[in-house]
């Protein structure tokens, strides 16, 4: 099948069957909508993360237009992990939401989505994923990670839904502690510095904005 980005192929398995994140652990999973965009960037060579500092190095490609507002943020001025995570911890903060919007745009227009009136008032615009785009998108993610030779997209994808707690719909915690089993293999291997280093970002970035959260809710 044909494969979107990250951050579309999360938002598309985490949201619910109202176009929502799931009421339960929201905060998690809209961290993983900025986790997997940050994926995006980091595996097309849009930019570096060194000691924290985040640096664009490259216009945004045009098949990740739909993280334009969070390109624009992050190539106005440098930015640390930890101010990336603060500013976009807040589920109703304008950032987070502008993001949301733009994945949720994006499958809109590749007709993986429908778009509806939603929320608590039904006035807010809700992206609710096609349903046999969802299916396929689920049934492809099991069949890469069965493999041998697993795609750092996908490795990412399944380890961001893993950390946000949206996984275990998807695969049985047999079939990820295989996964993880393999992925310890792999990287024994010097040429997969890039597969853990990614992993470390994954973990790091999302455990960062886990502690973001927290922090913001308790002042709330």
């Amino acid at each position: 099948m044909y494969r979107k980005s990250i951050a579309q192929e999360y938002y598309a398995l985490a949201v619910n069957e109202k176009g929502t994140m799931p009421v339960m652990h929201m905060d998690e999973s809209n961290a993983g909508i900025v986790v997997s965009s940050i994926m995006d960037f980091i595996l097309n060579d849009v930019i570096t993360v060194e000691k924290k500092k985040i640096t664009v190095i490259k216009e945004l490609p045009n098949e990740l237009r739909h993280l334009a507002s969070l390109y624009t943020y992050l190539k106005d001025k440098p930015r640390s992990t930890e101010k990336l995570m603060s500013d976009y911890a807040v589920s109703t903060g304008s950032r987070i939401k502008q993001l949301l919007t733009e994945i949720g745009e994006s499958l809109l227009e590749d007709g993986a989505a429908v778009k509806k009136a939603g929320g608590l008032f039904g006035n807010k615009a809700v992206y609710i994923p096609d349903r046999s785009y969802k299916d396929a998108l689920a049934g492809n993610m099991k069949t890469e990670v069965a493999k041998d030779e697993i795609s750092p997209h996908d490795i990412a994808l399944v380890y961001i839904l893993n950390k946000t707690k949206n996984l275990n719909q998807y695969l049985s915690k047999h079939e990820f502690d295989d996964l993880k089993a393999k992925l310890k293999e792999m990287k024994k291997n010097p040429q997969n510095k890039q597969l853990g280093d990614m992993l470390n970002y994954v973990v790091d970035l999302t455990t960062m904005l886990m502690a973001c959260i927290i922090i913001v809710t308790s002042f709330n």
